[in-house]
């Protein structure tokens, strides 16, 4: 093979995956828990990942009635991972995901309940504005689907 054929396939593979990294193609767009105001397009499948710790009993879940399902559809259940750095399910930090799909233009919001050892938020009066902590809280994501 000639050198200058080398270098163009040595050039495309990693820009073609830049390209398909923009498209969507290789896996859906993740937000975290402190990325409150979220943005993608019609058709495109999101991710919210939460940190969870089930040492100190921090769960997640989505308040009802849940977003608009004209805007936003949960895909799937909640997923887990809860290895951590100590090798021990269970043992160290971990993460909730939770999947979504954009269905049409338009904005919704997603109210999470953040639970920490079995005490989860009871009023609208915790709502939280950073980071997951000790304490229990809803966290409010704006979806606007373009």
């Amino acid at each position: 093979m000639k050198s200058s054929h080398r270098l163009s396939t040595a050039l495309a593979l990693p820009l073609t995956a830049v390209m398909l990294s923009g498209c969507g193609l290789v896996g859906p767009e993740t937000f975290e828990a402190d990325e409150q105001s979220i943005e993608v397009d019609a058709g495109d499948t999101f991710e919210l990942t939460l940190p969870a710790n089930p040492s100190m009993g921090q769960d997640w879940s989505i308040v009802d009635p849940g977003p608009d399902r004209a805007t936003v559809r949960q895909e799937g259940h909640r997923e887990e991972d809860f290895g951590g750095d100590s090798g021990v399910d269970g043992g160290g930090d971990g993460t909730q995901t939770f999947t979504f799909e954009a269905v049409a233009a338009g904005t919704t919001k997603i109210k999470m309940s953040y639970c920490v050892l079995g005490v989860c938020p009871d009023g609208d009066d915790r709502t939280a504005t950073g980071s997951p902590g000790n304490d229990p809280a809803y966290f409010i994501y704006t979806v606007t689907v373009r």
